[in-house]
């Protein structure tokens, strides 16, 4: 199997921001983009926390991104 985008989801810092990013789980798949642009490759999500993103690209650098403004695609293994 390969990896396939799956679900989009715009993560905005606003009063429902909580609950978008209570639907990814530690471990998750990802793709973060800011701007459009995307940052750093696939990565793994870790946790949100305190308006701040952390997760971790592909070469084992913990990142931490601000919820200001990103979009985050979670990847899953699926039959594409």
């Amino acid at each position: 199997m390969k990896l396939c985008q799956d679900v989009v989801v715009e993560i905005r810092r606003t009063s429902q921001s909580r609950s978008i990013v209570d639907n990814f789980r530690s471990g998750d798949k990802i793709q973060v983009f800011s701007a459009g642009r995307q940052l750093d490759g696939n990565g793994t999500f870790i946790r949100a926390e305190g308006g701040f993103l952390v997760w971790e690209d592909n070469s084992g650098n913990r990142n931490t991104t601000s919820l200001e403004s990103i979009s985050v695609h979670r990847l899953r293994k699926r039959n594409c």
